[in-house]
This record gives structure tokens, sequence and C-alpha cells, in this order.
């Protein structure tokens, strides 16, 4: 083994997609070690527990592998839709939250320490992983109150991170009033930001409360020269944010606005989103060089030579990004293309 040539031993490492192998690889020797710890530590999963959130921590107060970290994901549930629980958290568990959201706290504030981070994204789902192994339903309070004690640690980290990307996922908005930690952020080198809300209707029936349902404005940045894209959508069914007040924010390098399922105040005011794509025209347009679809039918009409059947559905549903593309006729374009792939396949 220790007779290999690097570059051999390095695509071996390349070819391993499993975490738990790569750990093992670590341990072979000190070539593998310094080959496998770059990939294994550039991004972080971080498991809705007092243990993972304590050996997060450790890992980011070790410098050698601190400097390898590029995103870190908080709580990912692969193939788990949101669900709000049916019952409250146990009373035995309520020290145990305590203490969870006290070591997620620790944790998340201690970001700061990595040079390189470029991406968060943050899961919110209403349970956790207690000590013992089981998983625990939480209370509407503590479920909302976990979501504020981490979303005020990771704003408090942009103000002196280098962190570009930040995605925050089944989010519960609460009052306004309870973000007003997100005023400080500036001079954020923020770029993307994606914000996936709870709908209305969920949270209506889960927590019964009319404290919520609170402004999609109050977790957006203040205004700033760098944030190039924008999501704010509600997978789960519509979010009507009538109260969202749109006239303080400016992105002037907005390229990208993604609304989904997402109920503004259509009015026309300063306020409205009516205004806010208005006041961001000239970046949201599209440049000179944007691809058009006509140009891209003509090119595949020309490589395609094998294409022997087209197909475009014109009636799918779904949101779309204000972005790149540029609207256009493209009629003629397309059944032009249609033409020439039916004569190759009557010549056939």
């Amino acid at each position: 083994m220790q007779g290999l040539p690097v570059e051999l031993i390095n695509a071996v490492v390349e070819n391993v997609s499993s975490p738990t192998d790569l750990l093992h690889l670590r341990r072979v020797n000190r070539t593998y070690l310094k080959l496998v710890t770059p990939l294994v530590f550039s991004k972080l999963h971080v498991k809705n527990s007092i243990q993972s959130a304590q050996n997060f921590q450790q890992v980011i107060g070790t410098a050698d592998l601190a400097t390898h970290i590029r995103e870190v994901v908080y709580d990912s549930r692969d193939n788990e839709s949101f669900q709000f629980p049916p019952e409250n958290v146990e009373l035995d568990h309520t020290l145990e939250v305590a203490e969870l959201e006290e070591a997620l706290t620790e944790a998340f504030c201690a970001i700061t320490a990595l040079p390189n981070l470029d991406s968060v994204e943050l899961n919110f789902w209403p349970s956790f992983i207690s000590q013992s192994g089981k998983e625990v339903r939480q209370s509407p309070f503590w479920f909302a109150n976990r979501q504020l004690m981490i979303l005020e640690a990771i704003y408090h980290v942009m103000k002196t991170s280098h962190m570009t990307s930040l995605s925050l996922n089944n989010v519960v908005m609460m009052p306004s009033s309870s973000y007003d930690f997100v005023s400080s952020l500036t001079n954020s080198p923020l770029s993307h930001l994606s914000l996936s809300v709870v709908s209305n209707a969920e949270i209506s029936a889960w927590s019964g409360s009319k404290d919520i349902n609170g402004s999609l404005g109050a977790l957006l940045p203040p205004s700033n020269p760098t944030l190039r894209s924008l999501v704010l959508h509600s997978p789960q069914g519509s979010y009507h944010s009538l109260t969202t007040q749109l006239s303080s924010f400016h992105y002037p390098s907005l390229a990208r606005l993604v609304l989904g399922n997402i109920i503004l105040d259509q009015t026309p005011s300063a306020d409205g989103v009516e205004a806010f794509v208005l006041r961001h025209k000239d970046s949201l347009c599209s440049p000179a060089d944007a691809r058009r679809w006509s140009s891209i039918w003509q090119r595949w009409m020309v490589e395609l030579t094998g294409l022997d059947k087209v197909v475009v559905d014109s009636d799918s549903q779904g949101h779309r990004p204000i972005g790149p593309m540029t609207a256009e006729e493209d009629t003629s374009s397309l059944q032009m293309f249609q033409d020439v792939v039916a004569a190759r396949k009557v010549m056939t």
C-alpha cells in the first residue's frame, strides 16, 4: 500500500463517496490522511441532537479540520416531507430540549472560526433526537424558539463570515419584532438567499396562534450590492404575506428572483412586489447576450442529426425565475426544428 504512487491513491480516494468509507481511509496512513481530509470535511452534516452539535463544535475547534469546511448542512432528512406532529413534546424531555438549544447555539456561533465557509443550509423539523436515540416531537413553542435561536446565531455569524449562500427551510415566520437581529446585518457578502416557509394553513392548524404568519421581509437582509439570487417559496401550500413591505429593500445586483406559492401585496404601492420588481429591472432584465430559444432550436436542428421526434410541453405548471432567459416569440424556430426532424424520419 505504501509503495503505490500518490496519483493512483488519489484516484482511488476520489472514487469513494461514502463518508464512512472515507473516514476509514483516513486511518490507513499519512498519505491517505492528507488526501482524504479535505474531501470528508468539506461538507459537514449536523443532526438535531446534543451529541451531533457537540461533535460539530469539536471539529470547528480543530484548526487542521476547520480550514477544509466549506459547507454546513443542519438536519437534512432525505425523502421526508414536512409535517407537524399531532402531539406535543413529552414533559420529561423539556430539560433536554433546553440543553439542545444551548448546544446548537454555541456550535453555530462558533462557525466564525471557519475561514473558508461558503454555504450554510438550515432545515427545521419539529422533532429532535434524544440522548437515548429516540425521536421526540416538539411543541409549537419549543420548535419556534429553536428556530429563532439558531437564526439569530447564523445572522450574527454573517457579520464577519465570508459565507455567500444561505438556505432556510421549513421556517415558521414569527412577528417581525422577533427578528430585530437581522437589521444589523450590513456589509454582508451574501449573494444567495433561499427562504422556504411553512404554509399559513399548516401553521394555523398546528399552533392556533395569531401571532405567527409573519412578514417575509423580516428575514431579508438589508439593502446591499452583493445579493444576486433571492428565492422565496412555500412548498406545501400558499403563504399569504400581505403585510410584507418591500419598499426599503434594494439589491442592485439582483439577477434571479423566484416566488413560489408566495402571495404578496399586489397593489401598486412602493411596498408591493410590483414596485420591488421594477426597482430591480436593470439587473433582472436579460443581458444583451442572453440565450434565446430560437438560437437553441437552430443549434439542436443542426447538431442533433439522429433525433427522430420532438415533443415540447408548453402547458407545464410551476414557478420559474425571473432571470437570464429572454422572453420571445419562438414559434417559427420551433416549427422549423420539428419539420426538419420529421423530414429526417420520413427519409429513413
